[in-house]
């Protein structure tokens, strides 16, 4: 049997055009992660971005902690938190004091940005974006050991510190790299962390590669993907009731990755505002079509845990919560 675990992803963005306030919105939102929790889902994921006019979450430390609260059992996870825009040993501390919370359930997958926007906001050099990230890495994996210690980078510099409380995760919480193009996918192989995948079967197989080539078994590795999924009474009802929300999504993000690519040719990146490519590459339809999508690509993308992305951003949180209890009663036992 396909041994596989699946995730509910939320940002809780709230576009200009919507009726309810950031409030009510978080108030779905949290909601929705203790029904998927009581559903059977083995993890929350997190995702970040800022500066933006949704109030797409700027905030995945204090989220996370909020989810940590009213969870028991779930994993949650960040899918991915902006490394180069925090300072290390304050996100050591924010990470370590979110796992003790929720009891070593905390997995943290880094990410290195790629807006322009983002990097000019927060003062911060994009073309420094790796080697702050990777800095940020070695100085966690110390941090977290509870002992004093001091570092002397290119970007960060302090001596004789020590970040307490410990993470009850050991050695730290399971660390992920999230990663889309080639080079950047070998690298999560070559620091030895899992994989938060922007893609499909392609990058997994980079992945998966690159693990072997360096002596890994993949077997060790969490393999991560997401998709926007939403049962209806038909496809058509489906595509109805999401067409807006993910034309929406993909629009903000067709501009932004071509934008970081160098081009104004949205037809050369991943998400793009297509209907008909969006119809086709979302999973949507009545809770068996729906079905047979996922374990169609969980068949040809060896994911070790699919994220499921259902409350989509101007999506009215009563049907993202139908939706989710859909898949919950008439999907989710039958990916197993």
């Amino acid at each position: 049997m396909r041994k596989i675990k699946i995730g509910y992803q939320l940002d809780f963005r709230n576009p200009p055009a919507s009726t309810i306030s950031f409030r009510e919105l978080y108030h779905q939102c949290l909601s929705q992660v203790q029904a998927a929790e009581a559903m059977g889902f083995d993890s929350i994921w997190l995702t970040e971005h800022h500066f933006t006019d949704d109030g797409y979450l700027p905030s995945m430390m204090p989220a996370a902690a909020a989810i940590a609260a009213r969870t028991t059992r779930v994993t949650i996870g960040t899918f991915v938190l902006l490394a180069p825009f925090l300072h290390p040993l304050k996100l050591a501390e924010d990470v370590a004091f979110v796992d003790v919370l929720s009891g070593g359930r905390f997995r943290l997958g880094i990410g290195q940005g790629y807006r322009a926007e983002e990097f000019e906001g927060f003062g911060v050099a994009r073309a420094e974006r790796l080697g702050r990230t990777l800095e940020t890495l070695e100085i966690l994996k110390r941090a977290w050991t509870g002992e004093r210690f001091s570092f002397d980078g290119k970007y960060f510099k302090f001596r004789d510190v020590r970040v307490l409380p410990r993470p009850v995760s050991r050695p730290y919480p399971e660390l992920l790299w999230g990663a889309g193009a080639p080079k950047a996918i070998r690298r999560a192989a070559n620091l030895d962390l899992s994989f938060a995948c922007v893609g499909g079967h392609k990058e997994v197989g980079i992945y998966t590669e690159a693990l072997k080539a360096a002596g890994k078994d993949p077997s060790n590795y969490s393999i991560v993907g997401n998709r926007a999924v939403y049962v209806a009474g038909s496809e058509e009802e489906a595509w109805r009731d999401t067409r807006d929300a993910l034309m929406y999504q993909a629009e903000l993000y067709g501009k932004w990755l071509s934008a970081a690519a160098g081009t104004t040719d949205q037809s050369k990146v991943l998400i793009r505002p297509d209907p008909e490519r969006l119809r086709r590459t979302s999973v949507l339809g009545t809770a068996a079509e729906v079905r047979d999508k996922l374990n169609g690509i969980l068949d040809a993308t060896p994911f070790t845990e699919l994220i499921v992305v259902t409350q989509l951003p101007g999506l009215d949180p009563a049907k993202a919560r139908r939706s989710l209890d859909r898949f919950g009663n008439d999907v989710l036992p039958h990916l197993r």
